[in-house]
């Protein structure tokens, strides 16, 4: 089930809150979707599959990428190139996963995945590669080349930040952020004596320098200046499967500082710090004072420890919202 937040991003968790990890988000105005970890997804309406072209993994343990499979059975004959991210590794351990099974019947098929690792720590960026179904998802070199300098571009007005984070293995953290054009004023525009026309979807569109309007010509940027307002930018954060310590949480305060919405794990509650340590995860406190302290809009927590399952989540909750009030539970 979609659940309503005040952003413009849709999103569409693939299970309840201690399941494991799967998030669907689709930007506005978009006929595709980004999938956040492969965790369950047998719950997931097989038209929201067929719409996912980017899968970014925050690393390769078995509960975040358990659903690639059924992702791969649903879109095998789909004309949707599916785009993976992930940590370094990812690329060996998909290949391994597509090789897992034999494809003598699937020659016909327009299915291509293409897998990238992402750099950490200044490597330099790795090889795409491409793995087509109708030659049996061997591994080839491919010739799209992403420019991951400042994150990975989906779209002109979409991007994708990463940062690791501490869980034993290679893994990361993202942040979405999806630009708009400005807001043309209308009421400022009646207020200078100009009449509507086609010029204003030219001026939001940022072409051409000089304008007709009304038969005079106008210069685009005094234009802009008078009848334009910039929007900002939406942010959504995603967090999990992170042990917390001073070095990191500073680094996040950075990367997801004045974030819209943070998805975030809440493993343990809080008196159970010492499991969270050893397991390299979160607590209720640590997530709930990070958001705080970052000054995210709202919380969602999710990927809660399934030895709270049988009592609810309604403790972390409860313990969350005591250090940031503006928290729920990422729904089904």
């Amino acid at each position: 089930m979609k659940q309503a937040i005040n952003i413009s991003f849709e999103l569409e968790a693939a299970g309840g809150p201690f399941h494991d990890p799967a998030l669907l988000i689709t930007p506005s105005n978009s006929p595709d979707s980004v999938l956040m970890d492969a965790g369950t997804l047998q719950a997931v309406r097989t038209r929201s599959l067929m719409k996912i072209r980017w899968l970014f993994l925050s690393h390769l343990h078995i509960d975040h990428l358990i659903g690639f499979d059924h992702l791969l059975r649903v879109r095998l004959f789909s004309d949707l190139p599916l785009y993976i991210f992930g940590p370094p590794g990812t690329t060996e351990v998909i290949g391994h996963r597509l090789q897992g099974y034999t494809w003598n019947l699937t020659s016909g098929s327009p299915f291509v995945v293409y897998c990238t690792d992402l750099p950490v720590d200044g490597e330099p960026n790795s090889e795409t590669l491409r793995f087509a179904c109708h030659d049996r998802f061997l591994p080839s070199p491919s010739d799209l080349s992403f420019d991951l300098t400042e994150g990975v571009e989906l779209a002109p007005s979409l991007m994708v930040h990463w940062h690791p984070v501490k869980h034993g293995v290679p893994c990361l953290c993202y942040r979405l952020e999806q630009s708009f054009p400005p807001q043309f004023s209308l009421e400022r525009c009646r207020s200078l004596g100009l009449k509507p026309g086609p010029w204003i979807s030219q001026l939001t569109a940022g072409l051409p320098v000089s304008q007709e309007v009304d038969g005079t010509t106008r210069d685009r940027n005094w234009l802009a200046n008078e009848l334009l307002q910039e929007r900002p930018a939406e942010k959504v954060g995603y967090l999990t499967d992170t042990l917390l310590d001073p070095e990191l949480t500073s680094q996040l305060l950075e990367f997801f500082a004045g974030v819209d919405l943070l998805i975030s794990e809440t493993a343990y509650l809080d008196e159970e710090g010492e499991a969270a340590r050893a397991n390299l995860h979160m607590t209720t406190t640590q997530v709930a004072s990070l958001s705080r302290e970052a000054k995210v809009g709202k919380l969602l927590i999710f990927h809660l420890s399934r030895r709270h399952m049988e009592a609810g989540p309604e403790r972390h909750l409860k313990q969350v919202r005591t250090v940031f009030p503006n928290t729920e539970l990422l729904r089904e």
